[in-house]
């Protein structure tokens, strides 16, 4: 999906910049030390980045489109990398890790992958976040898009099976105002 956010990336970041990520990311704070070490796999417009730059930790970015790594970077004065997750060697482990909707458009069957390679940039006890729309099956958006959809019995057994403790749940509309239903979840390595 880098095209469509490559070719749309300037439409894309005036649409998410702006939104106030508080809702989803406030409750994560009682599981962060004070200016942990933050990675935002598929950061996007680089908002939660900059959220939690103004917090004090250190956040850092990944993003497949070379266009949204730039417009992230600028946004939220962070380092973002233009790289594909399953390309990304990281320096060092993270407290931290984010997939907030970056895997939505993975088939199914890659998101195993997915989960043991994040969990993988994780320091032990870490905390990672992800988020995927509700459901299930898939649905092909106006614009060519496919989304993934989860049920929360499918991606609890995913992150059971990926040895990922999940430490809160929940359900929510999408922060754009539209009709999407978003599963989140707070979940720790269980080392």
């Amino acid at each position: 999906m880098t095209d469509f956010y490559e070719s749309n990336a300037r439409a894309y970041f005036e649409r998410t910049n702006r939104i106030d990520p508080s809702p989803i990311l406030e409750p994560l704070l009682p599981y962060l030390r004070p200016g942990g070490a933050i990675l935002d796999i598929g950061c996007g417009s680089g908002r939660d980045l900059k959220w939690f730059k103004a917090r004090g930790f250190d956040p850092t970015g990944l993003e497949r489109s070379p266009s949204l790594a730039v417009l992230a970077s600028d946004h939220s004065a962070c380092p973002v990398t233009m790289i594909d997750l399953f390309d990304y060697n990281p320096p060092m482990h993270y407290d931290c890790i984010l997939l907030i909707g970056t895997l939505v458009h993975l088939p199914k069957p890659e998101f195993p992958r997915a989960m043991s390679k994040a969990k993988r940039m994780l320091k032990a006890g870490g905390i990672m976040y992800v988020s995927m729309k509700a459901w299930g099956g898939s649905e092909e958006a106006g614009d060519g898009r496919v989304f993934q959809l989860w049920s929360d019995s499918e991606l609890r057994r995913e992150f059971d099976r990926a040895g990922l403790l999940v430490l809160e749940h929940t359900r929510s509309r999408s922060l754009l105002g539209n009709r999407d239903v978003w599963l989140g979840y707070i979940l720790r390595a269980d080392c």
